[in-house]
């Protein structure tokens, strides 16, 4: 029995390919190449940006973070349930647990973040699936380089969630309650519903939310930029985390591990995912932390060809992974003036009363990739 024990504790999590492909999760944990070129972008304002950001540069002295970190990094991509194909890499968050101190933080990553991807040059850091596809590099590995030459944090494993596993997640547990800051008006293609497309309209205040809503509102570009769609992926997380800890919620962990487990793409074995989600969900809530690089760790800028990119600011976001521990919790909301609840509908080009809100298809529906 102990045997049979060790064997399946150690073994592979989940599929093992992820159609971009990532390689087989049988494989131990890829070794990422040395550091050898880090980011060092010069920040600059969007007005007086140049046309193209500086080249890398070496950094003189790269940040070490304590030897006691573990550093988890989440992708999230943004594939419709009932689509095929890679999907986009549309939220990165890298976990981090002190050993130490006791204390996590997850730090949300923006998907416009100007990097340098070894192999291929400067590009936003969500193109890394399909820069990976096109070298033959493993896609994991690759964001894990990428992440540790950008932030100055190792990577020791990584997992990939889609869409469908999200919802499927938040479902398992019968829904997660969080707190709606702001009033929202949007909609989203879903082949599932009548029409093509779901809507969704959250009044403020606490909501519970199943599983096609909360992929909804993680995904909507309600307000002026993605940093408040990245804070309402954590605080999803946290919700998430919280609806387990409840009296009945530990009940649901053996069926929550099987759907986790069958379409979960990591490079952990068993016994590492059941270590990370014990450290999770032991953590008390006043040690968990949470930081988006949002200005000013990140700057707006336009590139020679057109694109909105963001650049990071190398010391403040040393700086502010250095305070990781002081940041306030996961998904805390700014003190700010609430954008109008159909804002997303509105920086879309359909507004309250365009039928298209509503579900109808017409040939130039945008796409459910934003």
């Amino acid at each position: 029995m102990g045997c049979f024990a060790g064997r399946w504790l150690s073994a592979p999590v989940g599929r093992a390919e992820l159609e971009i492909p990532v390689a087989a999760a049988a494989r131990a944990p890829p070794k990422l190449a040395p550091r050898s070129v880090a980011l060092g972008v010069t920040s600059v304002s969007a007005s007086a940006a140049p046309a193209k950001p500086n080249p890398p540069s070496v950094r003189a002295v790269p940040p070490s973070p304590p030897r006691s970190w573990k550093n988890t990094l989440i992708v999230g991509l943004d594939r419709r349930p009932d689509a095929r194909g890679a999907g986009l890499a549309d939220s990165l968050v890298v976990a981090v647990f002190d050993g130490a101190s006791g204390h996590a933080g997850v730090i949300s990553v923006p998907r416009d973040l100007w990097v340098w991807i070894p192999d291929h040059g400067d590009d936003r850091i969500n193109v890394i699936p399909t820069v990976a596809k096109r070298l033959k590099k493993e896609p994991l590995a690759l964001f894990g380089r990428v992440i540790e030459d950008t932030l100055g944090l190792p990577i020791d494993h990584a997992v990939v969630v889609d869409l469908a596993m999200f919802e499927r997640t938040v479902d398992v547990v019968g829904g997660v309650q969080i707190d709606v800051p702001c009033p929202i008006l949007d909609s989203f293609l879903d082949d599932r519903v009548p029409g093509g497309r779901r809507k969704l309209e959250l009044a403020a205040g606490e909501a519970t939310l199943d599983g096609p809503t909360a992929a909804m509102y993680v995904r909507s570009r309600h307000g002026r930029s993605d940093f408040g769609r990245s804070r309402r992926q954590q605080a999803v997380l946290l919700g998430l985390r919280e609806r387990v800890l409840e009296s009945d919620g530990w009940m649901l962990l053996p069926m929550l591990y099987d759907e986790v487990e069958k379409s979960l793409v990591t490079n952990m074995k068993r016994f590492e995912l059941l270590d990370l989600a014990r450290r999770a969900l032991e953590l008390d809530r006043s040690r968990l932390h949470g930081l988006v690089l949002a200005p000013p760790l990140t700057t707006g800028h336009k590139t020679e060809d057109g694109k909105s990119v963001l650049l990071p600011e190398r010391e403040a976001i040393d700086h502010a992974i250095a305070s990781l521990f002081s940041a306030p919790p996961p998904g805390a909301r700014e003190p700010a003036a609430c954008p109008p609840a159909d804002a997303a509908l509105r920086r879309w080009g359909r507004g309250p009363t365009d039928p298209r809100s509503e579900g109808e298809a017409g040939p130039h529906r945008p796409t459910i990739k934003r």
